[in-house]
């Protein structure tokens, strides 16, 4: 073999030797591209699946938010009614108490109510007894008819023992001028007693009006007017006296419908459901972009680490 011969054979050696090392440089480029298109696939696959699910939450959502507004709308048109008609009933109550109140007055126009008078202190003659005490007390002449229909003691239950408040008398005339004058002459004398127990004389108020009757109180610089008991038991404590402060009532009922009337249905905004679409598709595209840039960071980490 001579010389030249040799060196093509080493030279064909070294051509074949580094020939693989060359298509290996060239095949790894493409690899490294058909990865990265497949991961790209992969990625638009996922995020149209989580569109497309998103998209399906989003219509379920709307459709619920739809519902729900219209049964709030029914719940207040039926809320402003029952309110309305609920006044309307309030109204109409109040006027039948006070006819009713008128009548109960008129029907106790010719009576008189008597308070301090000792229990059982009547015995068994209520009429009887209340014209001899009321012809005694009130200096009346003892041939007068007072012309007492009935008489009988408040229908609430007996006090328990002497120290309780005895039950008031309520007495009916037949002339309602006689009940006038003894009325005239009880509060001119103004103190009249019966067995040295001092007692009063008043109307046959309707429990209605003695709520709004004005209370006279008399203290030694002089009388005072109250237009309740609570005012009248919040200045007698201010002033010193030890009586226990009364609660002003008030008409929770009243108040309470007051509120109702105050309520204001809000109107449906039109473009609400646009509103939330174009908010929950911002979300969604910037949720779309993360998982983007998520995905890519994680490929390059795993294309750094193979290499």
């Amino acid at each position: 073999m001579s010389m030249t011969e040799g060196a093509e054979e080493s030279t064909e050696q070294r051509a074949r030797s580094s020939s693989p090392g060359q298509e290996h440089g060239e095949a790894e480029p493409e690899v490294s591209l058909l990865r990265i298109l497949n991961e790209l696939k992969d990625f638009r696959r996922d995020n149209n699946q989580q569109l497309a699910d998103i998209k399906q939450e989003l219509s379920r959502t709307n459709t619920r938010l739809e519902q729900a507004e219209e049964r709030i709308g029914e719940a207040e048109t039926r809320l402003q009614a029952a309110a309305a008609l609920i006044q309307r009933l309030l109204r109409r109550q109040t006027d039948m108490e006070a006819k009713l109140t008128d009548q109960e007055g008129r029907s106790c126009r010719d009576n008189l109510r008597i308070y301090g008078i000792p229990e059982e202190a009547e015995g068994k003659d209520m009429i009887g007894f209340l014209e001899n005490l009321l012809k005694g007390a009130l200096d009346l002449p003892h041939d007068e008819q007072l012309r007492i229909e009935r008489a009988h003691r408040a229908l609430v239950p007996k006090p328990a023992g002497s120290q309780g408040r005895p039950r008031s008398i309520v007495a009916q005339f037949s002339s309602h001028r006689t009940k006038e004058e003894v009325l005239r002459k009880a509060w001119q004398k103004r103190e009249v007693f019966c067995n040295n127990a001092r007692f009063y004389v008043d109307h046959d108020y309707p429990p209605a009006v003695l709520k709004k009757t004005q209370l006279r109180v008399f203290y030694e610089e002089g009388t005072k007017l109250y237009h309740s008991a609570a005012e009248a038991t919040r200045d007698m404590a201010s002033r010193g006296f030890p009586v226990s402060v009364v609660k002003a009532l008030t008409d929770s009922l009243q108040e309470e419908v007051q509120l109702l009337a105050e309520w204001q249905v809000v109107a449906r905004r039109p473009h609400r459901r646009s509103q939330i679409t174009a908010k929950a598709s911002t979300q969604a595209k910037k949720t779309v972009s993360l998982s983007y840039r998520e995905k890519l960071r994680d490929f390059r980490r795993r294309s750094s680490s193979e290499d």
